[in-house]
């Protein structure tokens, strides 16, 4: 006997591929296995109707359905019904972002990012280091494993815009859509949401994510951590932590590019006579020699005591800068052997001081 697959989807024979598509939606999620456990009539209503399905959505089968009261090219009974394992396809299209199975793409959706700052010392930057960094990220629910309901068969299709996910209405002579405020566009709608998440399929942790700073971490950089995002939506893949690194201005050192910069200061006869210095950088001690007749703005360098480079290529260099300080007020002895070394030198200075004619006549009137 000949099966009346419009009588089983409930559709006319004018009925489009859409009218067919949404009345095979609607009947699938009331006839599925998942919403009907243990019950063999509803297992095969469900194989029925999407037996009929198959037939009236392929535009060839269904000219020959439509023809001769049956589909000629092959199948069980030679209705071209390839059985439960045939409507895969079909069942995939419709169910798998609802079952758990496999997100369609469409429906997945990746997690969003997530931006931290941390700030650590210029030793630290130096060195490396490792941080213990808490995150409070969106994770998927491990009640109802990201599906948002308590078991598959809790989603229905949206009364309101039949399963489309769109509302049409007409305005002169044009149609107009809008989302259907109902399901937001989903087309479906979910009656008996998880406890947990509150349907939402993913949950607010805080979780301490392990964050490892390389030598030679430069201020503002930051560190992708793959993964250690959001979690998706609809098994999308989870979004990317991204670790912003600030450092702290340092009160003996200041950096520029790979290079240490150390400004000491030293008195103007360390600076004629030459000394030597003692540099704490972070956890040892450097010596460096100041040459005799150092001039302001001469550099010292040392190779290789800079910082690392973080692309694996050669290490920067400590540059000192001394800071020549001269004295405002020197005592009488001072002054009389600078004078004399002024007088071997045969340079001019200043007597009485350092003040000059005017200055003392102008003391002379006063006094």
């Amino acid at each position: 006997m000949n099966k009346d697959y419009y009588s089983i989807l409930g559709v006319s024979r004018t009925a489009t591929q859409e009218e067919i598509k949404r009345a095979y939606r609607r009947l699938a999620l009331k006839y599925h296995p998942d919403r009907n456990p243990g019950d063999p009539q509803a297992e095969e209503r469900f194989k029925e109707i999407t037996e009929a399905y198959q037939v009236l959505s392929d535009p060839a089968k269904r000219a020959s359905y439509d023809r001769y009261g049956r589909v000629e090219t092959g199948g069980a009974g030679g209705w071209g019904f390839e059985g439960f394992s045939g409507f895969s396809d079909i069942f995939e299209e419709f169910f798998r972002d609802i079952f758990g199975t496999r997100e369609t793409r469409s429906k997945a959706q990746r997690g969003k990012d997530i931006l931290r700052s941390v700030t650590i010392s210029l030793s630290d930057a130096l060195k490396g280091t490792t941080l213990n960094l808490k995150v409070k990220r969106m994770e998927t629910c491990p009640q109802c494993k990201g599906l948002g309901a308590v078991n598959p068969g809790d989603y229905a299709t949206c009364p309101t815009c039949e399963g489309r996910g769109q509302i049409y209405y007409r305005q002169g002579f044009f149609t107009v859509s809008r989302t259907c405020p109902h399901c937001g566009g989903e087309g479906i709608i979910l009656k008996n949401p998880c406890s947990r998440c509150k349907g939402e399929g993913r949950i607010t942790v805080e979780r301490t994510v392990r964050v490892e700073i390389p030598p030679g971490m430069e201020d503002g950089f930051r560190i992708r951590m793959p993964g250690e995002g959001h979690a998706g939506v609809h098994g999308g893949e989870p979004g990317d932590l991204y670790v912003e690194v600030k450092i702290k201005e340092d009160p003996l050192f200041h950096r520029e590019g790979k290079h240490l910069i150390y400004e000491p200061r030293i008195s103007y006869v360390q600076a004629i006579l030459g000394t030597r210095l003692e540099i704490p950088l972070m956890d040892e001690v450097i010596e460096v020699n100041v040459p005799p007749g150092l001039q302001p703005g001469d550099t010292i360098k040392v190779k290789g005591k800079g910082m690392p480079s973080l692309d694996g290529g050669r290490r920067g260099d400590l540059l000192v800068r001394p800071r020549i300080s001269i004295p405002k007020d020197l005592s009488p002895r001072e002054r009389e052997l600078l004078e004399e070394i002024a007088s071997l030198r045969q340079e001019k200075v200043s007597p009485h001081g350092g003040k000059g004619f005017f200055s003392r006549v102008k003391e002379k009137l006063i006094s």
